[in-house]
């Protein structure tokens, strides 16, 4: 048992270092064409020679190994022609089954017909073993274990009789084939080593090229000479080229000669960078950051250079307008600071939360400049629902301001219907965040209230979901009437709430990373329900919070 323990060991090690797949099944069927070929011929002339001596037995042997080689030839063209009527696992285990019942036929040479033979014989038989397990050791390499069990089959019989047999030659023949057995088996490993370096090499270069084809940057490499040697299908397209247009090209022939001296600088000197305009042959002007370093042979020996060229006009264009919209704001803020003193703080907390949806319009407007059609809907959802956020925003700026001096005379609402079409308003922004709303409202619901203070109480309640509940889920909103009281729940799911007590007191905020918050949406509506004498809470436990409205019906 633990002999054959240790052999499934052994086994299941093998197959690690040498998996079978269905490279190495073709590569097995392939080289032993010739070889089988090699062997029919090889078994005749053996025949013929040794028939003289051996007669009927020679015969019989030839009939019989010849009868192999050719099933193993047949076996072959079924595996050309008709590969999938077995499985990888299948063709393997027959190839190597027909290959071990050959080497035990050949072996009958060295391990019984050598016997009846004189010196001279004797020899002919170790050579041509010798030179069949030679031949069998190239076209077998390129799976270690059958070759080894192969030629292990053939030699260590004809090893054992050459030791048995008492000649002139008793000693140093053994020896040598000893000598030649190990030998052959270190150049199998060898050979494995061999392939298996070339296939990692491989491996690796098919990375690098298709990182260098498919990366979406400019990339391209160039020798010593300033010639273009391959260029990436990015870089063609962006300065608009023909695919295999670039190579071949000589960078001295640039028109904007200032990458000229950074080429041959990386060269000589190491990696170089260079950000800023560059004017191509076609008369267009880009803003380009590009990174270049040499890459050298083994030797170190510098061989040429590569380019990485990332296009960052639209972003520099972008930038600069973004830049004088700055300046212009700055302006216009400074016009009208006498108007807004009393609400200064207000402001300048309040632009933060107009300047991301403004940031998030303006940068998705100018993606839709930059994209096909096809993509074009993914942004315009983008834009429109940070033009909704941004509205939202500025209705609570405009209530908070005016709640002091404006009136906001109650009157009779239909709930159910104000409800959904508030819910309607924030769909587009909840899809724009990866999450949902779902719904649970009754019918025909009315309540007394301003229906803009109604409209602030859901829309922060929602908006506040949006913003702080986990990507992918979904936020529920329930309206209900249970005897006298209206209930109404947005129940999300996200962080816990660190302390519920102080939710809804102004200015404060539980920050989630970059979801900033002024902290004044919950204490606008814990003011509008004081004021309309509606209860109010929230709860949070194990990731889902609720806050809950009660009205009175």
């Amino acid at each position: 048992m633990k002999l054959k323990h240790k052999m499934n060991q052994i086994s299941s090690r093998l197959n690690e270092l040498h998996p079978i797949d269905s490279s190495l099944v073709s590569t097995l069927y392939t080289l032993s064409i010739k070889s089988l070929l090699t062997a029919i011929i090889f078994t005749i002339l053996v025949t013929i020679f040794l028939y003289s001596e051996l007669t009927d037995s020679i015969v019989v042997w030839c009939s019989i190994l010849v009868s192999f080689l050719l099933l193993r030839l047949y076996h072959v063209y079924l595996f050309k022609t008709t590969p999938q009527i077995h499985s990888i696992e299948t063709w393997y285990n027959t190839f190597m089954i027909l290959a071990f019942l050959t080497a035990i036929m050949v072996s009958i040479l060295g391990a019984v017909f050598i016997h009846s033979l004189n010196e001279y014989y004797q020899l002919f038989i170790v050579a041509a073993l010798l030179g069949l397990t030679a031949g069998a050791t190239t076209s077998l390499s390129s799976d270690l274990r059958i070759a080894i069990v192969y030629i292990s089959i053939i030699m260590l019989p004809l090893i054992i009789s050459m030791t048995m047999i008492h000649t002139s030659l008793a000693f140093i023949l053994p020896v040598l084939m000893i000598l030649f057995y190990f030998s052959q088996i270190l150049m199998i490993f060898n050979s494995y080593t061999h392939e298996k370096e070339i296939k990692e090499l491989k491996a690796e270069q098919n990375l690098l090229n298709n990182l260098f084809s498919e990366v979406p940057l400019g990339m391209f490499s160039y020798d010593k000479d300033l010639n273009v040697l391959y260029a990436n299908k990015h870089l063609s397209k962006t300065f608009n080229y023909e695919e295999n247009e670039l190579t071949g090209l000589n960078l001295h022939s640039l028109h904007d000669t200032k990458f000229i001296d950074i080429l041959q600088d990386t060269l000589t000197q190491g990696a170089q960078s260079y950000v800023g305009s560059y004017k191509a042959i076609n008369g267009n002007t880009f803003w380009l950051e590009t990174t270049w370093f040499p890459f050298k042979d083994i030797n170190n020996k510098v061989l040429g250079g590569i380019g990485i060229i990332d296009d960052k006009t639209k972003e520099h264009m972008h930038e600069e307008e973004l830049k004088s919209l700055h300046l212009t704001l700055q302006d216009q803020v400074k016009k009208n600071q006498f108007l807004l003193k009393e609400n200064k703080q207000f402001i300048a907390d309040m632009v933060h939360q107009i300047r991301t949806p403004l940031s998030v319009i303006m940068t998705n407007a100018s993606l839709i400049e930059m994209n096909s059609e096809s993509e074009i809907s993914s942004y315009i959802t983008q834009i429109n629902s940070a033009i909704n956020m941004l509205s939202n925003s500025y209705e609570d700026l405009s209530y908070i301001i005016s709640n002091d001096t404006l009136e906001y005379p109650p009157m009779e609402i239909n709930l159910t219907e104000f409800l959904e079409e508030r819910i309607h308003f924030f769909e587009v922004i909840a899809q724009a965040n990866n999450k949902g709303i779902s719904t649970d409202i009754q019918n025909n619901i009315n309540i007394t209230i301003n229906d803009t203070e109604l409209e602030r109480l859901i829309d922060n309640n929602i908006s506040n979901a949006i913003k702080h509940s986990n990507d992918n889920s979904q936020i529920k909103v329930i309206l209900k009437k249970v005897n006298s009281e209206i209930i109404l729940q947005f129940i999300s799911e996200g962080k816990n709430i660190y302390d519920v007590s102080r939710i809804f007191d102004k200015n404060y905020t539980e920050c989630y990373g970059a979801k900033r918050s002024l902290g004044l949406g919950l204490n606008m509506v814990k003011t509008i329900c004081e004021k309309n004498c509606t209860r109010y809470y929230a709860h949070s436990q194990e990731g889902i919070n609720t806050f809950t409205y009660i009205f009175q019906g």
